[in-house]
């Protein structure tokens, strides 16, 4: 069975000319700014690029002949699957025992709900599922104050409709 060596969220990841992989700002929260007084509605996605890091280690017996998918899925804090998901086919692989690396960049947060989004891979071959899956967990806040200078918060901006009380 293949196995999963590194998997990390990240801002960006930037690849060089020799296709090594730098990841920007790894990171496992995000706080939404949600103006006082305001709701957030129920499926509101965040404005944020985001990135999914993933080494897998196969044996030359496993890739043979077989079709290999790396599948991500994001759950929301209530288990329910957000639109956030996507496949992966591997086209090339490491040789020598050396990880095969992927790289998924994604465009928006779900943020509607505080808690912990839950973002799944997994690996398939000929679209069966032969690994676990495997987690790694962002905690979603809402917050009405901007992050702090040099805090090493982040924030995203949600869009939510200023509207004036009448």
């Amino acid at each position: 069975m293949p196995r999963l060596g590194s998997f990390l969220i990240c801002e960006k990841i930037l690849v060089d000319q020799q296709q090594k992989p730098t990841l920007i700002s790894v990171f496992q929260s995000l706080s939404a700014l949600i103006p006082e007084g305001q709701t957030i509605p129920k499926d509101t996605v965040g404005f944020n690029a985001w990135a999914v890091f993933c080494e897998w280690f196969f044996t030359e017996e496993e890739i043979k002949n077989v079709k290999v998918e790396q599948v991500v899925e994001v759950l929301q804090p209530d288990g329910i699957p957000s639109p956030i998901k996507g496949r992966l086919a591997f086209q090339q692989f490491a040789k020598d025992g050396q990880g095969t690396r992927s790289y998924s960049n994604l465009f928006g947060m779900p943020i509607s709900q505080t808690g912990f989004l839950t973002v799944n891979v997994w690996i398939e071959f000929d679209s069966k599922k032969v690994t676990d899956v495997f987690p790694y967990l962002i905690k979603i806040e809402h917050t009405a104050q901007p992050p702090m200078p040099n805090d090493g918060s982040q924030a995203v901006p949600t869009g939510v409709p200023q509207t004036k009380p009448s």
